[in-house]
């Protein structure tokens, strides 16, 4: 149960994300690089934050521990953003894909960028992924409101109802 839960909430994730970044694709390179008194302080920076967390989460579960996260001037736009998040989403498909209840209930045991030892339920790496998804979306869409590129709305049960 816990498993198909989880699939469910990976999915919403990428419904919510391909809504937010059909807007991102509206802005200007301006807009999408300017400074702004936000997270990361601008567009591109967060959404750079956002996939490297879904990807470092990710190589954790798969054994190791990354001590460096991608900087956002190797991407030179949103498409290359884009493009690399996009392997990220599917090698999370991929690994969800054979996921079962007992393996929610393992420990994962890595290291901080920092090199301190950790450990977390696997469950909870896979919340705590989708939260951290949900927290940068919703810093990003009052942005995009006042840019003129509003998102549709992005609720759990708009996904569940299938609103597209």
């Amino acid at each position: 149960m816990i498993a198909d839960h989880m699939r469910r909430l990976f999915s919403y994730n990428n419904w919510a994300w391909q809504h937010v970044y059909k807007s991102i694709e509206q802005l200007s390179s301006v807009d999408y690089h300017a400074s702004r008194p936000i997270f990361h302080h601008s567009i591109h920076s967060l959404l750079v934050h956002s996939f490297a967390a879904e990807q470092i989460w990710y190589v954790r579960c798969q054994g190791e521990s990354p001590t460096i996260l991608p900087d956002p001037a190797e991407f030179p736009d949103f498409a290359a953003v884009n493009q690399t998040w996009s392997s990220v989403r599917h090698s999370w498909a991929n690994y969800l894909q054979w996921l079962s209840d007992d393996d929610c209930k393992r420990m994962i045991e890595y290291r901080n960028t920092a090199g301190a030892p950790s450990a977390l339920h696997l469950s909870d790496i896979l919340q705590h992924v989708m939260n951290h998804a949900t927290e940068h979306r919703s810093q990003l869409t009052p942005v995009l409101v006042e840019l003129g590129v509003p998102t549709r709305p992005l609720d759990y049960a708009y996904y569940r109802a299938g609103r597209t």
